[in-house]
């Protein structure tokens, strides 16, 4: 890996969080938009349909029941004429516009261009809307390093802290026994985390998104102990003598011999409390992000939907960090948006596409488009629960690399992402890496993994080619109903050992990186497949398609041969319509169908100036 690889890429809002500050502080539900039954109790156990068993998965029921709520009350419209040539400044009137609009409402924005050169602050629970991401533009004109919108209220204070768990609270669990209630009330968004284990978690050496000795390693409280990369946010809906009850289950489960702890912010106090419920940002174009594009944060039931997010220097004013941030969010919801391009497409933090991180739990990333990045979609010290589904994500590379074939969907980028669900995507290259530590529990189900990407970059992929690619001390991974590869790629079936190495395409490559931490790890060194708890010893794969074998491979120990169209979903998504679901199908005569993220690129494609 080069040297420029070798940062652990910190949430952006460290460096200039108290100037973020000093520039914002101067400046009821309807019908559901994209409902999803994911929002009832599975009448079936999805997973045991599907042979897996039931210590790989949890209940995934993610995003916000009953689906994104439709606002129907406009509170404010800003004047098109005036503010949306261009030219003119609207960070200010947009900025009025959110503070006197009352929670429920819509601050509503016609079409035209609207400048801004300070960031916008969604920080309460309402909508921030356009007439359409090819009608509303926002352009974030401005030298400072921040990003053009923060759907949060900034900054999350600790000033309590962090409450002792006092019994093991294990995995499905619905309510966490505490040392104190004291300051916690239903309603209340709250993480959980413990002291790092051994046994199966891998620090990595990344300090951020997630507690550790000192209190710079991140804002929320120092845990003077040791690291606590496993975390999950969750929300109390009652609290009964010295136990919070939970509104959603533990997903990976706390042992009390690891010290596990319960904190929560304790301002900024407004007066609908420290964490942002309800907020949306929807239908509208946005460009020049500068240390991302929109940072959501602490925040819950919250959304970003049908929004344009543009990265490129030559359609837009460019991009530096991530598109979409999720952080310590709690069943917020990304869908139907197109996030792509960068200023510079290099590893290092400066081009992600949509980051999860910070122990997020259940949160959906659903029905989206993500182009031409370094890491389009990653997962970074998540929090269970979360879904990514239905996806199209495509062409990811490092300009300080051009040959290497990036991770397209990455399950695991800073130590310790677990207990997620990867369902119906289409990448070139899924899987998890060991760069800043491991990750472990991952659900790959139903996907189109097909080791093959169009080229933004300079140079064709020459190595680390592979559908799916599972670094070292990826613990216990769950590879299900996926049809995997392209005919004639020159791809053979697995990968775990140098020599062939990295050269070699493959469908599976499987234990690399073994040296991996840090920042760095070597791609040609790999574990030891027979050592008990190594990738590939843990790793389970069963009813997979591949165009190397041409066959579907069943788990002889498995002996269910009849996968369920979805593990989160009892019906067909709305957003299929006629098109036939589930799309990926191993055992079919047809193995591939139309997936509609896909079927919108390509639109998008014959719109798309050459370069």
């Amino acid at each position: 890996m080069p040297a420029a690889a070798r940062t652990c890429a910190a949430p952006g809002d460290t460096a200039v969080r108290p100037a973020i500050l000093a520039l914002l502080l101067a400046a009821a539900a309807g019908s559901a938009r994209g409902a999803a039954p994911s929002a009832a109790l599975p009448p079936r156990d999805l997973c045991a349909e599907a042979g897996i068993p039931v210590e790989r998965c949890t209940r995934w029921q993610p995003g916000i029941p009953g689906g994104i709520p439709r606002r129907t009350k406009i509170c404010a419209t800003l004047d098109a004429a005036a503010l949306g040539d261009g030219r003119a400044d609207a960070a200010g009137a947009i900025q009025s516009a959110i503070a006197r609009c009352p929670e429920g409402s819509v601050v509503f924005l016609p079409a035209g261009t609207y400048r801004i050169t300070s960031s916008i602050m969604l920080d309460k629970g309402v909508v921030l809307r356009g007439a359409g991401p090819a009608a509303t533009r926002i352009r974030y004109d401005s030298p400072r390093d921040l990003a053009a919108v923060y759907v949060a209220k900034l900054w999350p204070e600790y000033n309590e802290p962090a409450v002792d768990v006092t019994a093991d609270v294990p995995k499905g669990a619905m309510a966490i026994p505490v040392a104190s209630t004291k300051g916690f009330a239903p309603g209340d968004i709250v993480q959980i985390d413990q002291l790092d284990d051994p046994a199966y978690v891998d620090h990595g050496g990344c300090r951020w998104m997630k507690r550790g000795p000192n209190r710079g390693d991140d804002r929320r409280p120092a845990s003077p102990e040791g690291y606590r990369a496993q975390g999950q946010t969750v929300e109390v809906i009652g609290v009964a003598g010295k136990t919070l009850r939970l509104a959603a289950p533990v997903h990976l489960g706390f042992r009390a011999a690891l010290k596990p702890q319960v904190f929560k912010p304790t301002g900024p106090m407004t007066p609908s409390g420290p964490t942002l419920k309800y907020a949306g940002v929807e239908d509208l174009y946005v460009t020049g992000g500068r240390n991302g594009m929109i940072v959501m944060m602490n925040a819950a039931y919250s959304w970003i939907a049908n929004v344009e997010s543009d990265g490129s220097p030559a359609t837009g004013l460019g991009m530096k960090g991530a598109h979409v941030t999720l952080e310590s969010c709690f069943r917020c919801v990304v869908r139907d948006s197109y996030l792509h391009d960068a200023t510079e497409v290099r590893q290092g933090g400066g081009a992600y596409g949509l980051s999860v991180m910070s122990q997020s739990s259940d949160c959906l990333v659903e029905n989206n488009v993500i182009f031409n990045l370094n890491k389009p979609l990653v997962m970074r010290a998540s929090g269970g629960g979360n879904v990514v589904a239905y996806n199209y994500v495509e062409d990811a590379w490092t300009g300080a690399m051009p040959s290497m074939q990036e991770t397209t969907i990455d399950g695991g980028h800073a130590s310790f992402p677990h207990m997620e669900l990867f369902e119906g995507n289409w990448a070139a290259h899924i899987g998890t890496d060991a760069v800043w530590g491991n990750s472990g529990w991952l659900t790959f189900f139903r996907n189109h993994a097909s080791a093959q990407q169009l080229r933004s970059g300079t140079a064709p992929e020459t190595f680390d080619v592979a559908a799916i690619g599972l670094e070292a001390r990826g613990h216990f991974m769950t590879v299900v109903g996926n049809v995997l590869g392209v005919p004639e790629k020159g791809l053979v079936y697995e990968v775990r050992s140098n020599p062939p190495g990295t050269g070699q395409p493959a469908v599976y490559r499987i234990g690399h990186r073994a040296n991996g931490g840090n920042g760095g790890g070597d791609s040609n060194a790999y574990e030891d497949p027979q050592r008990p708890g190594t990738t590939a010893r843990t790793l389970l794969r069963h009813g997979n398609f591949d165009f190397v074998t041409n066959r579907t491979i069943w788990d002889p120990a498995i002996p269910s041969r009849s996968l369920p169209p979805s593990l989160y979903l009892t019906e067909k998504p709305a957003f299929f319509a006629e098109r036939p679901w589930p799309w990926v199908d191993p055992d079919g005569s047809l193995k591939l169908r139309t997936l509609p993220a896909k079927e919108r690129f390509d639109l998008l494609q014959a719109r798309r100036p050459s370069r």
